[in-house]
């Protein structure tokens, strides 16, 4: 029989192992081994620093992969010595050597950024280069031996106003990376000035973008960085000139500096090479009453002129085609440009042996509403009127009769009158105006549409019709009527005794109405 005090001691035994072996399976593991990190400080003595663990020294937030911000457009590499840092902005460190990590932080709404068991840095309104010296000075002065960098990884995302001559102003969310272009873009674009733009900044002096002049250089200067709380101020623009003729870029220019005629062809790319410097610059001014002027500048040799420019001035350089013998073509051509609402006109240049047909074909033909039957030359005289040469173009462009094309010469002007598709009524009618032509109407007719004959229109015999050419034809019943014609109806002339007569009858009309009245009452 088996001892029972025995019995009892070997369980007591076997329950003690069990329990020292359950205690070994939970207890801490072995503590990581010290990996000395060897420093200079000072250039010359070197001071272990022991590394335990990542969370241990720099945090929790310290991990091997952090979260990287998605990617932004840049147009260029950011300059840590003018990048302004503010609340918002996301930073990294990123240590290597014995173990590499990186560390992600940001700087809070109160511009200042916090690393664990380091400190709070501060950050609003330093350069990127300057942050970055006062995070190394932090970091060496608690951990010596690490080797770091510090770089920006997210751009911080705040407010800009803008504000004066803009199609949309207000406030826009913009980043440190934004251009002034840029956000004046999405505020609808600049309704005034594009080269005295202002940027009100808060603590510091306020910065000017030109965007004439990077749209021309594309030099970044004139096209500032924003910042936290920038005032973009768009004003009117002050001084604008046009100038037109022999310059690369002929338009509408802003003048913001000298204001003179060398800095308008700066920014018209300069003379063309076809401009003529043996005719002289002219400048159309209006002067206090608003009627236009004008005045000369003339070229010195090689030299061009220059002169103070106002608002609203027009520049015209004369080309070399000025100096060459021209035709004026006017009305219904393909090559017209408005001259006003009711003209167009284009100059072309004319050569020995020009002929109408071949100057309209320069022109690009006739448009479709040109008045074929009713085409001149106007040609100038000495000391009288012009001399006027009618042109049968229906027969020169449509039956190609070569018969009826006519030399031109210089100075002429030709005019293709657009064609009209209704009939003037004017004169002593009651609805005068434009009215549908209708090939099976007379003049009765017309006058009729405009309401009749006023009571002080003269007879009918005496009505005129007026063609398009300026001929006019006394009335008959079976005059045949065209577009464009006129039909005028004149007034009575009254004779000083006719006048006398309509007083009295006037007068005496005046008495009957107030007997008539006095009897009612």
């Amino acid at each position: 029989m088996r001892d029972p005090h025995s019995m009892t001691r070997r369980a007591a035994l076997c329950v003690l192992a069990m329990l020292l072996i359950s205690s070994a399976a939970f207890a801490d593991p072995m503590p990581a081994p010290e990996m000395p990190v060897d420093t200079a400080v000072d250039g010359a003595t070197k001071i272990p620093v022991t590394m335990r663990g990542t969370n241990e020294i720099l945090g929790a937030e310290a991990t091997a992969t952090p979260a990287v911000p998605p990617p932004l457009a840049i147009d260029a590499p950011i300059d840590p010595t003018t990048y302004v840092c503010g609340p918002g902005d996301l930073f990294e460190l990123n240590f290597w050597g014995k173990q590499n990590l990186r560390v992600q932080f940001a700087a809070d709404l109160q511009g200042q950024g916090f690393i664990s068991k380091v400190g709070y840095v501060p950050i609003a309104g330093k350069t990127l280069a300057a942050v970055n010296t006062e995070v190394v000075k932090m970091v060496h002065a608690r951990y010596p031996g690490l080797q770091f960098n510090l770089t920006l990884v997210g751009p911080r995302t705040f407010l800009v106003h803008v504000a004066g001559n803009v199609k949309e102003p207000g406030s826009l969310k913009a980043t440190a990376t934004e251009r002034v272009s840029s956000v004046l873009a999405r505020a609808g674009g600049s309704t005034g000035s594009r080269r005295q733009i202002t940027i009100h900044r808060k603590g510091s002096a306020d910065a000017t973008a030109d965007l004439v002049l990077y749209d021309e250089t594309g030099d970044t200067r004139y096209d500032p960085y924003v910042l936290d709380g920038d005032v973009i101020q768009v004003p009117y623009a002050m001084v604008t000139v046009k100038v037109e003729g022999a310059v690369r870029k002929p338009g509408t220019y802003e003048l913001v500096s000298t204001k003179d005629l060398d800095e308008l062809l700066q920014l018209a790319g300069g003379l063309s090479s076809t401009a003529a410097r043996s005719l002289p610059i002219r400048v159309v001014r209006k002067h206090a009453k608003q009627q236009a002027t004008s005045f000369e500048l003339p070229f010195q040799g090689i030299s061009t002129p220059n002169a103070p420019l106002n608002d609203e001035d027009v520049v015209l350089v004369h080309s070399a085609t000025d100096l060459t013998g021209s035709v004026l073509l006017i009305g219904a051509t393909a090559a017209a440009d408005n001259a006003d609402a009711a003209t167009t006109s284009a100059r072309l240049p004319v050569v020995a042996g020009d002929t109408v047909l071949s100057l309209i074909d320069r022109a690009g033909g006739i448009k479709a509403p040109g008045d074929l039957s009713h085409s001149y030359i106007s040609r100038p005289t000495k000391g009288g009127m012009p001399q006027v040469i009618p042109l049968d173009l229906d027969a020169l462009l449509v039956r190609r009769d070569f018969h009826a094309d006519k030399p031109v010469q210089m100075g002429d002007t030709i005019v293709v009158p657009p064609m009209h598709y209704s009939i003037a009524v004017d004169g002593a009618v009651m609805r005068s105006g434009l009215y549908t032509y209708n090939p099976a109407f007379g003049i009765r007719e017309y006058i009729a549409l405009a309401g009749g004959r006023t009571h002080n229109a003269r007879d009918l015999d005496e009505v005129r019709l007026v063609q398009p050419d300026g001929k006019t034809l006394p009335y008959r019943s079976d005059l045949k009527l065209n577009p464009g014609d006129a039909i005028v109806v004149p007034e009575r002339s009254y004779t000083s005794g006719e006048v006398v007569q309509i007083t009295l009858a006037v007068a005496g009309f005046a008495v009957s109405a107030l007997a008539l009245a006095y009897a009612i009452h």
